[in-house]
C-alpha cells in the first residue's frame, strides 16, 4: 500500500501527525520564485496560481468557532481539471469528493449522500479581486516574515475597513507559495474559520485510487442538488436594487446553479428569469438564489432540512431566506449575517 494511504487508513495520533509533517515537509518540492518581493498583491497572485495549478496532500485542522477537526485534502490538477478529496478524521467516515463542478458529499453516520454543483476553485480557496478599488473597502499589507513548523513564511493581511464583509489572513510558504495557514474573521478580528497545514507535501501526480471515496454508499439516500428543476424557476425577472445593496456590492453577471439552460444563455438584462446569481464586492462572493415560496425549501448542504424563512449559518457561510412578491430569496457566501441580509432584502422585481 501507498505510504499517504497507509497514512491516510491509520489513526491520526498527535505523534504520528508529527512524524508525517516532517516527512511531508521534507519531501515538499521547492517553488522558485520573488520569494524577495513585499508586494501583497504579488504574494497572492503566487498563492493563487500554485492553488490553481499544483497537486497537493495533507493533513490541516479546521477551526469552525469552539469546533475543530481535523482532516486530510487530496486535491490534484490533471490536462486543466481538478480532482479532490477531504476525509474527516473523527471516525465519522464523511467523505467529500470534487471533479470539476461536482460536489459529492458522504455522510455514513446518517447514510445520506448529497450532490450539488459548485463553482471553480477547491476547498482551499485563494484570494481574487484584489484591484486598485478593493483599497476603498480593504486594507491590504504584507507583515512581517515568521518561521511556522522551522521554514520562511510570509503574512498577508487584507482587513475591512467597515462591518459589511469579513477580512483575511494567510501565511503562504516562501518556497513553495502555499498557504499553510488561512484565517476568516470579522472587522473586529473574532476568528469565523482557520485553517493550519500540520503537514503538506506537493506530488508530482497523485493516483486515481487516492481519489476515490472508501464510503460503500449502498443503501444510502441520494439527495441531487445539482439538476435543473423546472418548478424551482421563478415566475418573474428579479435583481438587487443598487440603493439597497451594501456600499462596495455589485450585481455580477455570473449564472449558473439552477438556471435554465435558456436562462444560463441570456443576456442578463433581458430573456428569462434567473433562478441564480451573484453579488460581490469584487473580493467576497454572495450567491442568490430566487424560487417560487409554495416549492419546498431545498435541503441544507449536509443534507438537513433547510429553514424556509430568515437566518441560517452553514459553517463560514451565513446565509438569509426572505420572502418576496410570492418567492423566497435566499442569499448565502461567506460574509456577515447583516450583509447577507442586505442582500436578499434587497432584491426586487424588474
Amino acid at each position: 500500500m501507498h505510504i499517504a494511504e497507509r497514512a491516510l487508513r491509520a489513526p491520526l495520533t498527535a505523534a504520528r501527525l508529527g512524524l508525517i509533517c516532517a516527512w511531508l515537509l521534507a519531501a515538499a518540492p521547492i517553488w522558485a520564485g520573488g520569494s524577495g518581493t513585499n508586494d501583497p498583491r504579488a504574494w497572492v497572485a503566487r498563492m493563487n496560481q500554485a492553488l490553481a495549478s499544483r497537486n497537493y496532500d495533507g493533513v490541516f485542522v479546521l477551526q469552525l468557532g469552539a469546533r475543530r477537526e481535523t482532516l486530510r485534502i487530496i486535491h490534484r490538477v490533471q490536462d486543466g481539471k481538478m480532482s479532490e478529496r477531504l476525509v474527516s478524521t473523527d471516525g465519522s467516515g464523511r467523505e467529500f469528493i470534487r471533479k470539476g463542478g461536482e460536489w459529492v458529499a458522504y455522510f455514513p453516520d446518517r447514510k445520506i449522500v448529497v450532490v450539488e454543483r459548485r463553482g471553480p476553485g477547491g476547498f482551499i480557496s485563494g484570494l481574487h479581486g484584489l484591484g486598485t478599488d478593493a483599497e476603498k473597502f480593504y486594507d491590504i499589507r504584507a507583515m512581517e516574515t515568521v518561521r511556522m513548523q522551522g521554514r520562511p513564511t510570509r503574512v498577508i493581511t487584507v482587513t475591512p475597513r467597515d462591518n459589511q464583509r469579513y477580512g483575511y489572513k494567510f501565511w503562504i510558504d516562501e518556497s513553495t507559495a502555499m498557504p499553510v495557514r488561512t484565517r476568516l474573521s470579522t472587522a473586529g478580528e473574532d476568528v469565523i474559520e482557520e485553517i493550519t497545514f500540520v503537514s503538506l507535501t506537493l506530488p508530482a501526480t497523485i493516483d486515481d485510487e487516492l481519489l476515490k471515496p472508501d464510503a460503500d454508499a449502498t443503501g444510502f439516500r441520494w439527495l441531487r442538488r445539482d439538476t435543473f428543476d423546472a418548478t424551482r424557476v421563478p415566475t418573474q425577472r428579479f435583481a438587487p436594487r443598487v440603493d439597497l445593496l451594501p456600499p462596495g456590492f455589485r450585481l455580477s453577471g455570473v449564472l449558473g446553479g439552477h438556471s435554465s439552460p435558456d436562462a444560463a444563455k441570456s443576456d442578463p438584462k433581458a430573456g428569462k428569469p434567473r433562478a441564480r446569481f451573484i453579488v460581490t464586492d469584487g473580493m467576497a462572493w454572495v450567491s442568490v438564489f430566487i424560487e417560487p415560496a409554495d416549492v419546498p425549501p431545498q435541503p441544507s448542504r449536509d443534507g438537513t432540512p433547510r429553514r424556509a424563512d430568515g437566518p441560517a449559518q452553514m459553517g463560514a457561510s451565513a446565509a438569509f431566506t426572505a420572502r418576496i412578491e410570492g418567492h423566497r430569496v435566499t442569499a448565502v457566501g461567506e460574509v456577515p449575517p447583516a450583509t447577507v441580509k442586505a442582500i436578499a432584502e434587497s432584491v426586487r422585481p424588474e
